[in-house]
């Protein structure tokens, strides 16, 4: 929210005192805190709104990360993000904290809990994008972490040092020493892991402190502070750190905040994937892992092969291995068919999920050829029949050498109705290879019409049928079709 009109930047904001507020806190609405659920108690932040109508609220200047110093100098130029970031592309992301511990400065006093109440504080971390002024506030206080949005620490008591510090002091004149002992700042220990799982990096991660009163009747939760660190300055992430958390109205610190944090994201492509070995119904692929696992170390990878490409609904892969047994850059996908072109896609997992996609043409071994067309008579004539057909719709990856013709024939069968009923049936039919025909050299171009003739034929009532074999270097194909019956 913009200041009150005519204010000049960084002026403070006009207030409205509530009498029963405690000393140095001020409440969020100015007409009057809105009815929160019964669960929720009450909500305080530590400052007031300038407007009734006011939705969020004038932090002053925060435009840098300067609040932050804890973090050391300033560098020369910002670390060069890595490449999946230009972008800012949709990507899974793991957000790690380690929460060490809180150490309260004289400033957060006014927190002090009175004989009837309890004190203790806990920590929320939110990921934000937008630039510092326009972070919003939190409208209340959260109760439990919700993935991908934002994280919640347990709630624990604030202790005193154990470890006092002894001021040592020379009164002038006559040499006496004095000393007292002087109290270290109260803390609060958190000893405590956090991960939050992200669609997508945003820009910020902003830490609030909230303190949390309770007493026998009510409970209420009070904004204490906010430190705000980068998501993609990585030379911070990995190590413990602290943060300072600064007071909402007029910056100053109220804690300082020890942690660890990390970003991690899914891997990068695999590397030159490649088929070593092909035969006809198992292909064995090899890669090299991917250039960066982006922070968590691969656990094994993700096999999927393209089955339709021309579906209605777009192309249709099929996951054919979720997570490999190992991390070996390698994997057989097997149950496939010769002389077949396939496309699969492997992707690196870790933690996260699996990464980016990398996509390599495979193509089966040859095998034989698919079978014939189903043959006919094309002509009969001095007791021998001319039988015709077509070549395969595939040749299997190797060209046809040749044609085998294999005739049945029953003898004493006829075409007439009473022998369908009473004459010979097909256990009596008896199978005669009558050789083979060279294919074509131009059947690729050319496709042709093939011929054989048979014969000569039987004297006495004969059923004759014909089927036809493809041969190439793989191997022969399956029978084509019989073809319709013959009699003589």
């Amino acid at each position: 929210v913009q200041p009150y009109p005519g204010a000049l930047p960084g002026a403070p904001v006009p207030v409205q005192a509530w009498p029963q507020a405690p000393c140095g806190v001020m409440p969020l609405y100015a007409q009057g805190p809105p009815p929160l659920p019964p669960s929720m108690g009450s909500f305080v932040h530590p400052i007031a709104a300038a407007q009734p109508h006011a939705a969020d609220f004038f932090l002053g200047p925060l435009h840098s990360y300067g609040h932050i110093d804890d973090f050391g100098p300033p560098l020369d130029h910002a670390p060069v993000p890595p490449g999946w970031h230009e972008e800012e592309e949709e990507r899974p992301h793991i957000l790690s904290v380690d929460l060490e511990e809180l150490d309260l400065r004289p400033e957060a006093d006014h927190m002090k809990a009175g004989w009837f109440e309890t004190l203790k504080y806990f920590l929320t971390l939110h990921p934000h994008s937008e630039e510092h002024d326009d972070i919003p506030l939190p409208k209340h206080a959260p109760k439990a972490t919700i993935q991908g949005e934002f994280l919640v620490s347990e709630i624990h008591p604030p202790k005193e040092p154990e470890v006092g510090v002894k001021r040592v002091s020379f009164r002038e004149g006559d040499g006496d020493v004095q000393s007292e002992r002087v109290r270290q700042h109260t803390y609060v220990p958190f000893k405590e892991h956090l991960e939050l799982k992200m669609d997508r990096l945003d820009a910020h991660l902003v830490a609030y402190l909230w303190g949390k009163k309770s007493s026998m009747r009510n409970e209420e939760f009070t904004l204490v502070g906010r430190a705000v660190a980068p998501l993609h300055d990585y030379q911070h992430q990995r190590k413990f750190t602290k943060w300072g958390v600064f007071d909402l109205t007029d910056g100053h610190r109220m804690a300082e905040l020890r942690l660890k944090y990390s970003v991690i994201t899914t891997p990068s492509a695999v590397q030159r994937p490649r088929a070593v070995e092909a035969e006809q119904t198992k292909v064995t692929l090899q890669w090299t892992p991917p250039a960066s696992d982006h922070g968590s170390p691969l656990i094994g990878y993700r096999i999927s092969i393209l089955l339709d490409q021309q579906h209605n609904d777009g192309p249709q892969w099929h996951t054919v291995c979720e997570l490999t047994k190992s991390s070996t850059p390698s994997f057989v996908v097997t149950n496939l068919v010769g002389n077949t072109a396939y496309l699969v896609d492997i992707q690196a997992v870790n933690k996260v999920g699996p990464g980016d996609a990398c996509e390599v043409p495979i193509t089966t071994a040859p095998c034989g050829p698919d079978p014939p067309s189903k043959p006919w008579v094309e002509e009969s004539r001095d007791d021998c029949l001319n039988v015709a057909w077509y070549p395969p719709p595939s040749d299997g990856g190797f060209p046809v050498k040749t044609y085998r013709l294999k005739m049945r024939k029953i003898l004493g069968a006829s075409a007439s109705t009473w022998n369908k009923w009473m004459g010979p049936k097909d256990s009596k039919a008896i199978w005669i290879d009558m050789g083979t025909v060279a294919a074509s050299e131009k059947e690729q171009d050319e496709p042709s019409m093939y011929n054989a003739w048979v014969g000569p034929l039987e004297k006495t009532t004969c059923e004759y049928r014909f089927q036809v074999f493809a041969l190439n270097k793989a191997g022969e194909s399956e029978g084509s079709e019989l073809s319709e019956p013959e009699y003589t």
